[in-house]
């Protein structure tokens, strides 16, 4: 991001008046303590909407009219405490950016003027909503707090599970415009170096005018500029950027968003689920190789089925292939036309149960999946396998937890499945080796995207693709190299 050297300029009311002249919802009211005395003249300077309005008639303003009569303004302007009220200075010649922001973040900001001298309190009252479940994340066992719109409070949320002092919080402003607020989380006694190095490089980077979405974000720190595949994880629970934290991971928070960034992140990582840590260990193992395995068939099955029924009808078993020979005796199209209409009719179903309200989507996607297949079955279009073949995969599409590698997967699929309808067999194990291929190239902030598999770090193969027992999850992830690398008790960091 670049920085510019902040505007200095000498406040007066006039040029407040200015300074705010198209912000209709900011107020700009003079009050007099003493109709006659120009020093008793204050210009109140806030937000609707985001300020605590009424404090300001029934505590402020009651308390600025006692200090003025008993001893004026003059101990104020000195940097003198004087009464209850908590003012902090921002000086005769604050820069634009400082009033800008303390007004929009909520503050009172005070202008005397008789001196010219600006001061703020803080009466914030932003419209916040609290911390309830995610709705992307369920939580069946673990906690039900998930992060909001309000930074302060998603850190509060992780604050309040980790009570150390090697927590670090780090905050930066992008966006010339809109001055989001964003943090960076890490512990400074478990993170490698040159991974905290590089997070704060690219934040430092990032120069545009709106910083507003959570994967606006996630493409400006990715490695490379137009990744397939998400490198890095979002999740909407704090439980589960503690144990990213405790691992030797960071964790990053934009303000208005009720989702964090957490980096470096793996396949291994995405495919894994906030809940594996509140269910033991036999039970997140089976469904973690039920991910990976539908992560696989998600991508690849249509296109096997293409192929084969397409162009290696000698490899189906001699009674399945007579069954689906006599069921696409009078369908007009061909197999691969079939399968192509039929993802586009799920992808379909799924957008438009997304875009419409959680109930009314889910039947949506429900009931017009059984009423079309079954009718596109009797209208003679596609044959009973085809359906059976699509909802498969549509279903094993929703087992991934990460939303965005759950969007890649549908992209890919039509990939595989193109590459299979031309050249049969050939086309599919030719995308999963460009596909393999390109997954072990990727990085996320150095670490290979397929780790611990490629390059094969032994140690970790379990770890990362299956849960162990706790009692064997002594030492944290060796690809990243972490500054300590177990997770045993140090009392001498404390």
């Amino acid at each position: 991001m670049k920085h510019h050297k902040p505007e200095v300029t000498v406040w007066n009311e006039s040029k407040i008046r200015e300074l705010f002249a198209s912000s209709s919802d900011v107020q700009l009211d003079v009050v007099r303590f003493h109709e006659r005395d120009l020093a008793s003249a204050v210009m109140l300077i806030y937000s609707d909407g985001l300020s605590d309005t009424p404090m300001i008639s029934k505590t402020i303003l009651p308390e600025l009219n006692r200090i003025y009569q008993q001893t004026g303004f003059d101990q104020v302007l000195k940097g003198v405490s004087v009464g209850v009220l908590p003012l902090l200075p921002l000086g005769g010649s604050a820069a634009k950016t400082d009033i800008v922001d303390a007004v929009f973040e909520g503050d009172l900001v005070l202008l005397f003027l008789k001196t010219n001298m600006l001061f703020k309190i803080s009466i914030c009252n932003r419209p916040d909503r609290q911390p309830e479940e995610s709705s992307t994340e369920i939580s069946i066992k673990g906690p039900k707090d998930g992060f909001v719109e309000n930074i302060a409070i998603n850190v509060a949320l992780i604050r309040k599970r980790i009570r150390s002092t090697s927590l670090c919080y780090e905050t930066t402003v992008l966006g010339a415009r809109t001055r989001t607020k964003v943090g960076l989380l890490y512990f400074e006694d478990i993170i490698q170096p040159e991974i905290l190095a590089e997070v704060r490089k690219r934040l430092a980077k990032i120069d545009v005018d709106g910083v507003y979405s959570i994967g606006q974000l996630e493409e400006a720190l990715a490695d490379v500029k137009y990744p397939l595949f998400p490198l890095l994880d979002i999740t909407g629970r704090p439980d589960y950027a503690v144990s990213s934290l405790l691992a030797g991971r960071f964790v990053v928070i934009v303000d208005g968003n009720p989702l964090v960034l957490i980096g470096p992140a793996s396949l291994g990582l995405i495919l894994k689920s906030p809940e594996d840590i509140h269910f033991n260990f036999q039970y997140v193992t089976f469904t973690r190789l039920i991910r990976l395995f539908s992560f696989v068939a998600a991508v690849m099955l249509p296109g096997l089925w293409v192929a084969l029924s397409a162009f290696h009808q000698d490899q189906i078993p001699f009674r399945l292939m007579a069954t689906i020979s006599v069921a696409r005796m009078g369908l007009p199209l061909s197999a691969q036309m079939e399968m192509f209409l039929l993802l586009v009719l799920l992808e379909i179903f799924r957008e438009a149960g997304v875009r419409l309200p959680s109930s009314i989507g889910q039947t949506l996607t429900v009931i017009g999946g059984l009423v079309i297949g079954d009718a596109a079955i009797r209208a003679g279009l596609v044959s009973p396998s085809v359906v059976v073949v699509g909802a498969i995969t549509a279903v094993m599409g929703v087992t991934l937890v990460n939303q965005s590698l759950s969007t890649v997967v549908s992209v890919i699929r039509f990939g595989v499945f193109l590459a299979s309808s031309i050249i049969g067999m050939y086309g599919l194990i030719l995308s999963s080796f460009l596909l393999l291929f390109y997954m072990s190239k990727l990085r996320s902030f150095g670490v290979p995207y397929l780790s611990p598999l490629s390059p094969p770090i032994f140690g970790d193969m379990l770890k990362g693709y299956m849960r162990l027992p706790w009692i064997l999850m002594k030492n944290r992830p060796k690809v990243l190299n972490p500054i300590d690398p177990d997770h045993k008790e140090d009392r001498d960091s404390e």
